[in-house]
């Protein structure tokens, strides 16, 4: 029976355990959430957080990036994404859960200002953004990933959001240029076929999301 993976295709949460999931050829099957959406009480009744991305095996039900990413890890460790060292496990771990709680939210905060026709309202969330990009490249050493010459599963919470980062900040009429060593890991993660696909699948998602933005503050 193949794993269940509810989705949204803008998401960057998402677009990380889709990685994991076709990086390691987990046999699974995408779908939004119950009801079209995880705000549904269909939804909730199956993932209690409410939220996605979140999985489906058998009886077992999970919510949380991170939390599918390990579980992924110790079900089929071929290939293997997690380091053995504990020190270096636990450095990978605290630059996803950077991702998750400084960068993504910076991101996520410019979202409401696409279509404004006052750009420059989005200039102070822009400049967190920018701080948080700063904090990143001072964290990661990519060589060219986070483990070595072996994607890890931290890695795999990058790529997208880096795209996105770009593309939702070029809507804005703005132009984030970034880190010349975020730069070059964007540039490696994205030479990876498997991980090229998903980005282009996301910014096409994130491309009809900004379009309709803008048309919507247009009418």
């Amino acid at each position: 029976m193949s794993l269940i993976f509810y989705a949204h295709p803008l998401s960057t949460y998402c677009a990380k355990v889709r990685i994991i999931l076709k990086l390691k050829t987990i046999d699974f099957v995408e779908q939004l959430p119950l009801g079209g959406s995880y705000h549904s009480n269909a939804y909730h009744k199956l993932i209690a957080a409410g939220s996605v991305p979140a999985i489906q095996d058998g009886s077992f039900v999970l919510h949380d990036s991170d939390a599918i990413a390990e579980y992924l890890e110790d079900c089929c460790p071929v290939p293997t994404m997690r380091a053995p060292d504990s020190q270096q496990r636990a450095y990978h771990r605290s630059v996803a859960r950077y991702h998750d709680t400084r960068l993504e939210p910076a991101l996520r905060a410019l979202f409401g200002f696409i279509g404004e026709s006052e750009a420059d309202r989005a200039d102070a969330a822009l400049s967190v953004l920018t701080d948080c990009l700063s904090r990143l490249a001072n964290l990661v050493d990519p060589a060219p990933y986070l483990w070595a010459e072996q994607l890890c599963l931290s890695d795999c919470a990058y790529p997208t959001t880096l795209f996105m980062i770009q593309d939702v900040s070029a809507a804005l009429g703005k132009t984030i240029e970034l880190p010349a060593k975020l730069q070059a890991w964007q540039s490696a993660l994205y030479e990876d076929q498997t991980i090229q696909q998903v980005v282009d699948d996301n910014r096409a998602a994130v491309a009809g999301w900004i379009d309709s933005k803008q048309k919507s503050k247009i009418t």
